[in-house]
């Protein structure tokens, strides 16, 4: 059992009996051990004297060589019981003459190390050795040997009294702790019945008596108080708990009502985004289905204009170029809400190349110039030295610009733009600053707060006399934040505007790779020297207006057009006629044309011949990815298309593959975007 479980009233007893016992025993044992050591004392001194007088009447028998007067005078030691050996030796260390009581044998040699007076314990005996001298002179050596009897009997009668009085010492001990301790341990168990009562009961109102002024009645008045605080809070706590418990009540039933407003609004969130998606895909199938007669009409003004002109009837020209700016402007509004569906509907992708950025700028400058003189207005271009390349997205890039600078040219008169292109360092990354200043009607800032919004523009005043949809800076932002860039603006109004464009060097989308812009641009191969018509071309278009414009188009360019509105027909017709490109467009009646796109890669025989896919659905990086050459939206752009196809034709013919290089790079620097104002 450990000491630490044993109950109060024995530990008090344990602890009493062991001081006292211990201070007892060391008491006693001290005594005894002093009373034993003073006796071997006494013992040592008297068996010394002994040896004295024996050594001194034997001196004079020594000399003289008198054996029997030696003998005799050993003799003398009967009186003494604890002799059990008197010796005399001579100086070689013979014995002269013995006695030994009871014909015991006496000790036949003399230590070494005793040949001089002294004594020692040995072997239970006690032994004095005494020089016998004469005139000075030593004769010889006498041992006297004593037993210990008497020695150890008086230390086994001090030992039996001295356990003895340490029982009974003890027997008291225990008898008068076991009657003192409650003093001590009756106030601490009354206590811990208190405690016991108090625990067991929950009652915090019973109380423990004191009737001590100690420490222990101290620590009663103390553990009164305690109860008396415990009583006094768990009554707060029973009040708290019934207003916690009339507040939960409360609160249960605003969170049921806050989870039924809660689901209301999350259905009324499903509905506005189900509403989103339905708008977006109407914006979206609206534009597609408004660019079909779009490209009917740009075309074909486009052909009647060319017509006129040979006929030299200037007046139907300038109706005509009417025709197709009113057409034009049109194309750009459904681009942007296309645009807009499309980053609203999270289908926006980012087509990463690497592009020169001064061409680029000068390009959307020089395209801008009759906008910026219709208001007689000054473009200046400052680009930094040192400003080379950049990877990014060039048409959303380019998107970007022409709109900040179309903007600027169109609200302001008689004034300046500045475009200021530089390379800047921040936050340990490398960016290009865009910058289009102007110095126009400015803006307020009210008016910035709605300035990057869809659909918004300054005021109503604004929208009539400049007109637009409110699209070109809320697209533009969208697409800088796209590439992980930003655009900022400063203005005050009657001073003009600063809109500054920050976009990285390199742009880098997480999970989407860039597709190459040397495949989206190379020119096909050239085909194998026994091919047919090297000037045919196979139109593939469901839209028989579609493939008459195209025609028509493309015959004034000396080529030899065959079309189709069928896709199983084109593979057909490619395999026969052997074009040197082919023009597929999307929707097809049989089968779409990314099937026919497959098959025509698939083919060894045709996977050489380029395919330019021509159609309304944006889906570039598709097509690129399964091996088209080129992709063009609808409407056209007739000028493009016709130096896309003089560059295949003459891949065609060509036996360089260092002119293929030639035209990779030159194709991929002349590539030309619509701009959107």
């Amino acid at each position: 059992m450990k000491l630490q479980n044993l109950s109060i009233k024995r530990k008090l007893m344990l602890i009493t009996m062991l001081t006292s016992s211990v201070a007892l025993l060391l008491s006693s044992a001290s005594f005894l051990i002093y009373d034993l050591i003073s006796f071997r004392h006494l013992l040592t001194q008297d068996l010394e004297t002994q040896a004295q007088i024996i050594g001194y009447n034997s001196a004079a028998a020594m000399a003289f060589r008198d054996e029997p007067v030696a003998t005799a005078t050993l003799a003398a030691l009967k009186a003494k019981e604890d002799i059990v050996a008197a010796v005399l030796y001579t100086p070689d260390g013979k014995i002269f003459a013995q006695y030994v009581p009871g014909g015991k044998v006496a000790p036949s040699v003399v230590p070494p190390k005793l040949y001089r007076t002294g004594y020692r314990f040995e072997g239970g005996y006690f032994d004095v050795l005494h020089d016998v001298t004469l005139n000075g002179e030593h004769v010889g050596t006498l041992l006297l040997r004593s037993d210990m009897r008497e020695w150890s009997r008086r230390a086994k009668r001090y030992a039996l009294i001295f356990f003895i009085f340490v029982f009974a010492s003890g027997l008291f001990a225990l008898l008068l702790s076991s009657k003192l301790q409650r003093m001590i341990s009756r106030p601490i168990l009354q206590l811990e019945d208190t405690i016991r009562i108090v625990s067991a009961n929950k009652n915090y109102e019973i109380r423990a008596e004191n009737t001590y002024g100690d420490e222990i009645g101290r620590l009663m008045d103390g553990f009164n108080n305690m109860l008396a605080e415990i009583q006094q809070r768990d009554t707060a706590l029973l009040n708290a708990n019934d207003q916690l418990h009339a507040r939960t009540e409360e609160l249960e039933r605003e969170v049921a009502q806050r989870q039924q407003a809660q689901d209301e609004l999350l259905k009324a969130k499903h509905a506005a985004e189900e509403a989103s998606r339905a708008k977006s895909a109407f914006l979206a199938n609206m534009s597609h289905e408004l660019r079909t007669p779009l490209n009917a009409i740009i075309g074909y003004s486009e052909m009647l204009e060319e017509e006129t002109r040979e006929s030299g009837n200037t007046e139907a020209i300038q109706d005509l170029q009417k025709i197709q700016t009113a057409g034009k402007h049109l194309l750009s509004l459904i681009n942007d809400v296309l645009d807009l569906s499309k980053i609203e509907a999270g289908k926006m992708t980012l087509h990463l190349e690497v592009f020169d950025v001064p061409p680029m700028i000068r390009q959307i400058v020089t395209t801008l110039e009759p906008a910026a003189a219709k208001n007689s207005n000054v473009i200046n271009v400052r680009i930094a030295d040192g400003l080379d390349s950049m990877r990014a997205d060039v048409t959303k890039v380019r998107q970007i610009l022409v709109n900040l600078v179309s903007n600027a040219c169109k609200f302001t008169e008689s004034g300046t733009i500045s475009v200021n292109v530089e390379p800047i360092t921040a936050e340990g990354q490398e960016w290009i600053r865009f910058e289009v200043r102007d110095t126009g009607i400015g803006i307020t800032p009210k008016q910035r707060q709605q300035l990057f919004q869809e659909f918004a523009q300054a005021d109503t005043s604004i929208s009539r006399k400049y007109g637009g949809t409110g699209l070109g800076l809320a697209i533009s932002h969208r697409f800088a934040q796209m590439m992980n860039g930003h655009i900022d603006v400063e203005s005050e109004p009657g001073k003009g505007s600063t809109f500054t464009v920050l976009l990285p060097v390199e742009v880098k989308t997480e999970g989407q790779e860039s597709p190459s812009s040397e495949t989206s641009l190379e020119p096909a191969k050239p085909q194998r020297p026994g091919a047919s018509n090297q000037d045919t071309i196979l139109v593939i278009d469901d839209d028989a207006t579609c493939r008459e414009l195209m025609s028509r188009s493309l015959s004034k360019l000396g080529l030899n057009v065959i079309v189709t509105g069928s896709g199983e027909e084109g593979i057909e017709l490619a395999k026969r006629m052997r074009p040197f490109a082919i023009t597929l467009d999307v929707l097809l009646p049989d089968r779409d044309g990314w099937s026919v796109l497959h098959e025509l890669k698939t083919d060894p025989e045709l996977s050489s011949i380029p395919v330019i896919m021509l159609t309304i659905i944006d889906n570039e990086s598709l097509a690129l990815s399964m091996g088209a050459s080129n992709y063009l939206v609808k409407p056209l752009d007739r000028e493009r298309l016709a130096v896309l196809i003089e560059k295949y034709r003459a891949g065609r013919s060509s036996k360089s593959s260092n002119r293929h290089s030639s035209n990779r790079t030159t194709e991929k620097r002349e590539e030309f975007v619509p701009i959107k104002a």
